[in-house]
């Protein structure tokens, strides 16, 4: 089967250009965040995504354990933006489609509708949730926070493990994260995003949006005047565990984070998949 996205372009009057990318490299970022509820079962979201200077992929996988989950959220999404076209590719890998969308459409979706235009963003919109998660009847919480003396190998990447504990008379979390002192290649694939978003829509704000959550977020919730020590670097890995009536633990991390040589490949879909018309 031949990859070539130029040419399913091409037979619908759309050229995509692989000629503007300017440099050689291109960046390919894998995530995955988890949820588990007492009711529902575990919801895995994994986001992929591949950027290059003027080129951008993201493709979302919802792995829903529960089959009831799994006839209404099943999902396998994604989108291709390249600098200089009028529309924004999208997709769906499961049913082997794929339509166009204007530019004044999709930003415009994206701030009516922020919770489901992405998996980016739905998972900020859980995180979002899982943080009022936090007891507020609560008069007092005890909070505790361990730094590990040991370098860890998580996914490749050498981390020190924190472990941070928020606990009340009615509810415990327990939050154990691991991260590196730095992740400039992180740094350059948002620049490299919001570049491309930018050159999409430079009169409209388009804010990073990330999907890891942290336990700051939760002490903040907790006691916003809380002294513990701060968490030194950015997390590769973090897991939640959680005392409550509903929800059980969520976790977040990072699964593949590096840079090989440019490959349009990366920036296309199947020729077999069927364009369709589609209102977002």
């Amino acid at each position: 089967m031949i990859y070539v996205l130029a040419k399913i372009l091409l037979y619908n009057g759309i050229l995509f250009n692989f000629s503007i990318f300017a440099q050689n490299m291109q960046i390919k970022y894998v995530t995955e965040f988890s949820w588990d509820a007492k009711v529902i079962g575990e919801v895995i979201i994994e986001n992929e995504e591949y950027i290059a200077q003027g080129f951008y992929k993201m493709n979302s996988k919802m792995y829903p354990k529960s089959w009831v989950l799994r006839r209404m959220f099943n999902e396998n999404d994604g989108e291709i933006m390249i600098r200089g076209e009028k529309n924004i590719l999208k997709y769906n890998s499961k049913d082997k489609e794929y339509w166009l969308i204007n530019i004044d459409e999709y930003f415009n979706k994206g701030k009516k509708d922020t919770v489901s235009q992405s998996p980016i963003s739905r998972s900020l919109f859980f995180s979002i949730i899982f943080e009022n998660l936090i007891d507020s009847t609560v008069d007092e919480f005890i909070i505790q926070r361990e730094k590990g003396s040991q370098l860890e190998n998580i996914n490749g990447f050498r981390a020190k493990k924190w472990t941070t504990t928020i606990q009340s008379s009615k509810q415990k979390l327990l939050f154990e994260e691991w991260l590196v002192k730095e992740l400039s290649l992180k740094d350059t694939l948002d620049s490299l995003k919001l570049d491309i978003m930018g050159s999409f829509n430079s009169n409209k704000d388009r804010s990073r949006i990330s999907n890891m959550f942290s336990s700051e977020d939760f002490i903040r919730s907790a006691d916003s005047t809380a002294v513990v020590d701060s968490l030194e670097g950015r997390i590769v890995q973090a897991k939640m565990q959680i005392e409550h009536e509903f929800f059980k633990s969520m976790s977040f991390e990072i699964k593949e984070l590096y840079t090989v040589s440019f490959n349009a490949s990366s920036f296309t879909i199947p020729e077999a998949y069927k364009r369709i018309e589609k209102n977002e």
